[in-house]
């Protein structure tokens, strides 16, 4: 698993609410609240009550700490707070059964809307820091953008291992929708970059209210005569789903979205460095014009 994981703006948020609530709640353990979490200990634990109380209370406020101020490491700490919360649920567990009175829960209701909760954690700490999306980025460790090839609208097969030392923009396209007109903006960049470094590759796709219907013949003639194409464009593809293209999963798992990974609709962008590594995502509402920036940043 690789030590930074980026992630977006809602997720970023998040990870420092649920750090601000570990936090409280460790207090909580050392303080005002240290009869009640005594009162949940499980009575079959070979340890003291006080200790075990103390030392979640402990681990809580290192973890909270960690998690809103250790971003370089924050998908290691994802997974270890995701694991304290499942090393703390029996104590969850030996409160509903016991019927504890902690807390406010006075009622079996209240007591297993807790239980629920606790998974709902979990899933918000491997989130939050992006520590899911490291575990699937690991499992296909070692493969690169270079590994992978697709056949152009004239159907002949590219590998991208061609465009090695080069910037790459990755966009999924459509030629029916509001957005279509960006492919104007696109081949501004690839004309104005392309002498630089820059590759425009283009993924027509149909899985948003299908909006790219043509076949391989009338999406070339599309992009040539309404808007003058002339960077590379790729034979249709998925892009989300069981059957989306490898390449795509691959982006995906390295730049994940607002709120989840799957590309929300076309015109997603992804920037590629001259290393072959995923940078920078873009919603489709980013006008191509406002990539200059990062462009000429990986450019040099």
């Amino acid at each position: 698993m690789e030590p930074s994981i980026k992630t977006g703006y809602i997720a970023k948020f998040f990870k420092i609410v649920l750090g601000g609530f570990l936090t409280y709640a460790g207090a909580g353990h050392l303080l005002w609240s240290r009869q009640e979490f005594l009162a949940q200990v499980p009575t079959w634990l070979p340890l003291e009550p006080d200790f075990v109380v103390v030392s979640s209370g402990v681990v809580e406020i290192v973890l909270g700490l960690s998690l809103i101020f250790l971003t370089r490491y924050q998908s290691y700490v994802g997974w270890v707070v995701a694991t304290f919360f499942v090393l703390i649920f029996p104590g969850n567990i030996n409160q509903y059964i016991n019927g504890i009175n902690a807390f406010g829960l006075d009622s079996d209701s209240a007591r297993l809307t807790r239980l629920y909760f606790q998974p709902l954690l979990i899933l918000w700490a491997l989130w939050s820091t992006g520590a899911w999306r490291a575990y699937k980025r690991k499992k296909n460790n070692g493969k690169s953008i270079y590994d992978f090839s697709l056949k152009t609208l004239s159907g002949q097969e590219q590998n991208l291992s061609d465009y090695k030392g080069k910037v790459i923009l990755a966009v999924n396209t459509a030629s029916k929708c509001g957005l279509t007109p960006q492919y104007e903006g696109l081949e501004e960049l690839h004309k104005k970059y392309k002498d630089r470094g820059l590759v425009i590759l283009g993924f027509p796709c149909n899985q948003f209210m299908n909006q790219e219907p043509g076949d391989e013949k009338s999406i070339s003639e599309n992009c040539l005569i309404n808007y003058g194409v002339s960077f590379q464009m790729f034979e249709k593809i998925n892009v989300n789903g069981k059957d989306g293209h490898p390449l795509y999963k691959y982006l995906k798992n390295h730049l994940g979205g607002l709120f989840c990974d799957s590309i929300k609709w076309n015109f997603t962008k992804f920037l590629v460095d001259k290393d072959g590594n995923p940078v920078e995502r873009f919603a489709p509402s980013t006008a191509p014009k406002k990539l200059e920036k990062q462009i000429e940043k990986l450019l040099g």
